[in-house]
């Protein structure tokens, strides 16, 4: 009969104590070696999104189904394969607005607040299917 089972929860301390502290909590937590932080909250730190539409996994409905903006196995398509898109007219522009409205909703579940400006991941904001929508 197996045992009970235990899971390991690494936390990093102090995340917006200082950039180059957060640079390597979230090198940590990519890497796999950190599995939570815990935020300072008293540094009134200005917080913004940093709006995604190349890396990792959507947060709006795209995550559901097919998309323009995910690879076949359920991913964003990344920078470069994001801008190919972009540029051949394979991007459904109102699947952008979803993912982009998706991850302000989560930010405002996750902060209690709007951001206090946005910008985007891998500078996808600049390109014409990632301009940020009206209320960015």
């Amino acid at each position: 009969m197996a045992g009970p089972r235990v899971r390991l929860v690494v936390t990093a301390d102090d995340f917006g104590y200082c950039p180059r502290r957060d640079e390597g909590i979230v090198e940590a937590f990519l890497a796999g070696a950190v599995t939570s932080v815990s935020l300072l909250v008293n540094h009134k730190i200005p917080t913004g999104l940093h709006a995604n539409l190349s890396w990792g996994r959507p947060v709006g409905p795209a995550r559901l189904g097919d998309s323009s903006l995910l690879s076949p196995e359920g991913f964003f398509l990344g920078k470069m394969g994001f801008r190919e898109a972009v540029t051949t007219g394979g991007v459904a522009l109102p699947q952008v607005r979803e993912e982009l409205e998706a991850q302000l909703i989560r930010f405002r579940e996750l902060l209690g607040g709007d951001p206090t400006h946005v910008d985007g991941h891998q500078h996808v904001h600049v390109l014409p299917g990632g301009r940020m929508p009206s209320w960015a």
